[in-house]
């Protein structure tokens, strides 16, 4: 015969319940201590105290109250220490300049020809020029040139189409004296 006395509730034992406690364990990690604060605060603060008198900057003596300024040159010192280049050409008086967009070059005139195409699509003066490499002088380039742009103003407002075109040109000066 089975015995069912102790499955009855009044003969089971009692289970201990289990507080939850609120407080940890264990520390907190926190990433900065008071301490540490402290240390970087007051190493900051002797940083600056020592850097201004140290490196005695002081504010009051960039600002200069001087209205009028007296210059004074002193010609055969400063020549006697210092080295004055001058042209013997003279001064140039006017020049005359040109100013090109060199867009792209190729190895292969075909290529040159294909980008030629496109860049007319975009109301820009442009040919192909025969040119030769410095590195390679018996190999020819094939660069596509836009211009010649009498302003600067110019060159500046077609090499902005360009790149707005996915494009990056260089701009090429050619001038002349008068």
């Amino acid at each position: 015969m089975k015995d069912f006395a102790k499955k009855h509730p009044v003969n089971k034992p009692k289970r201990k319940k289990v507080k939850a406690s609120l407080r940890a364990k264990r520390q907190l990690n926190q990433p900065l201590k008071i301490k540490h604060l402290f240390f970087i605060s007051s190493f900051t603060a002797l940083v600056l105290f020592s850097s201004y008198y140290l490196l005695k900057t002081d504010v009051k003596n960039l600002r200069g109250g001087v209205v009028n300024p007296k210059i004074e040159f002193l010609y055969p010192y400063d020549l006697e220490r210092d080295t004055v280049l001058i042209e013997s050409g003279g001064i140039i008086k006017a020049e005359d300049c040109e100013y090109f967009l060199q867009i792209e070059s190729y190895g292969r005139r075909i290529y040159a020809q294909e980008q030629l195409t496109s860049i007319l699509t975009f109301d820009l003066e442009a040919y192909v020029e025969k040119t030769f490499s410095s590195s390679q002088p018996d190999k020819p380039l094939f660069r596509v040139m836009s211009g010649p742009y009498k302003t600067k103003s110019e060159v500046n407002n077609a090499r902005e189409i360009l790149i707005k075109n996915d494009r990056q040109p260089l701009i090429l000066k050619k001038c002349t004296k008068t």
